[in-house]
């Protein structure tokens, strides 16, 4: 199914017009109405839409979910919104059944349409948590950007609402769209707020007032920040850090990892380098924490250390080893480190290790040094590592590996660290490896968490590959989860 409904329909990096948007990815068709955000369940779908009125004058018109039998010309039903809302809850659905929908906008008690979204895609099933939102497989909507949910990211304001994002991918895809929600109920329902256009790779932090995204364009472009002053409604036009290049050629790569303030200044992980060009070198980017952080000279950016095979307790031999998502972290005595996801394919051992680099936080011109390799579950897939002071321990959710899959991620595994050296099995939080579930480590996962601690609780959001995702990697959903208690574990 390919549709012409591929604009974001809001706010977007103001740099960008929405009609320069449009004609920058080949938008030729504007709809009134767009679907935000899609939320599938256990036999339910729940539809939010918007809409603009720009062609015409939708006040006062009968908003409908129409849905239909994927392939099929009947309908299964037309489902009204309430006066005066823009979410549609649609219950009595088959599970594991593609079902095509669209909002469209009629006379009340009548079968008139007078405007219409594009139509989307969606399944029912049961899974874990809250859906924040989900995109089919074969939904091309987005298709400028790509098909798939991923990188979620999370912060939450001191007046408890919620923000997360998470970006649009594919492979080789343009992957340059990001997506914000919130909550404003501690994370039981989500609706849709804005685009950021283009941003990828973004992580959400707070840093005196405002909320920043610190992204790139696209894949391996360029390193941008952005920031919003009304708790993410608007943004600024983003400003470049450090230029950026393509996938062939290299460029800047991250995901959503911490932001860490420390020594007066804001701190976080970044690689550079490319897949096809064998790996990525290691560095990390800071600034004042007093200065004007959309200003690209108050950043700096560290010169990148290659991964070196002889560094003492690297695995032997592999494939393409090579470190990457780095975690920058104060360790206990007060130092600076990145502790970084570790490709150990083919190697020996194959999984279990990760690698720490040292960082010379009183001169951040500087390169990273490596300081040692550590046993680490979940190595092969992105972890966040932070510090709790309550229990005096880090803590992070990784991918827990226990079948000849390396890149397994249908499990899920708290664990917790004194030292940032030696980590310890806390519990799985979710385990579809061993539960009995149809779909197996090629097609379930649950991965790329981001989280933070609200309380006694702990709160994450994960890129959940679920009820037919076109493979683990590849998610249909962002699921936000809650673990109660989470030190008494």
């Amino acid at each position: 199914m390919r549709n012409k409904d591929i604009r974001p329909p809001w706010p977007t990096w103001s740099f960008r017009t929405q009609s320069a948007l449009g004609a920058a990815v080949g938008y030729d068709a504007l709809n009134d109405i767009h679907i935000v955000r899609l939320a599938p369940g256990d036999g339910m779908l729940e539809v939010d839409f918007a809409y603009e009125g720009k062609e015409t004058d939708l006040r006062g018109l009968e908003f409908r979910v129409e849905l239909f039998r994927r392939g099929s010309s009947g309908r299964v039903g037309a489902y009204p919104a309430a006066e005066g809302e823009t979410s549609v809850v649609v219950r009595g659905l088959t599970n594991g059944e593609d079902y095509e929908l669209k909002v469209t906008a009629g006379a009340k008690g009548t079968e008139e349409v007078v405007s219409e979204s594009a139509v989307r895609l969606a399944r029912p099933g049961v899974v874990p948590g809250t859906v924040v939102n989900y995109i089919h497989p074969e939904d091309y909507t987005y298709d400028y950007s790509g098909r798939s949910p991923a990188s979620p990211s999370i912060t939450t304001l001191p007046n408890g609402r919620m923000l997360v994002s998470h970006d649009v991918y594919w492979q080789k895809g343009g992957q340059n769209l990001s997506k914000i929600f919130e909550s404003l109920d501690g994370g039981r329902t989500w609706s849709f707020l804005c685009d950021l256009y283009p941003c990828f790779w973004g992580k959400l932090f707070q840093h005196r007032g405002s909320v920043y995204m610190l992204a790139t364009r696209t894949e391996y472009g360029d390193l941008i920040i952005g920031r919003s002053d009304d708790e993410g409604k608007t943004w600024s036009g983003p400003s470049v850090i450090l230029p950026g290049g393509d996938r062939d050629s290299g460029g800047p790569h991250k995901a959503p990892m911490p932001v860490v303030e420390h020594r007066g200044r804001l701190w976080s992980a970044i690689e550079y380098g490319a897949w096809s060009l064998g790996g990525h070198d290691a560095g990390v980017v800071s600034a004042s924490v007093d200065g004007d952080l959309l200003d690209p000279s108050s950043w700096i950016c560290s010169p990148f250390l290659p991964y070196d095979p002889s560094w003492p307790g690297s695995i032997r031999g592999g494939a393409a080893p090579s470190v990457l998502e780095g975690n920058v972290v104060v360790t206990p005595d007060g130092k600076l480190v990145n502790i970084l996801r570790y490709h150990t394919k083919g190697g020996e051992p194959e999984h279990g290790r990760a690698v720490i680099l040292e960082i010379d936080d009183r001169h951040p011109e500087r390169p990273l040094s490596f300081g040692k390799v550590i046993d680490f579950y979940g190595n092969l897939s992105k972890f966040s590592i932070q510090y709790d002071p309550v229990s005096g321990l880090y803590w992070s959710l990784v991918n827990r590996v226990n079948s000849s899959n390396i890149f397994q991620r249908n499990i899920l595994t708290l664990v917790s660290s004194p030292d940032l050296e030696h980590w310890t099995i806390c519990r799985d939080i979710l385990n579809y490896q061993d539960n009995g579930w149809p779909e197996d480590d090629k097609q379930a996962g649950f991965q790329y968490v981001d989280w933070e601690i609200h309380g006694d609780d702990l709160v994450f959001l994960s890129r959940t590959a679920l009820n037919g995702a076109f493979n683990y990697h590849n998610a249909n959903y962002i699921t936000y989860h809650r673990i109660t208690d989470f030190r008494k574990i």
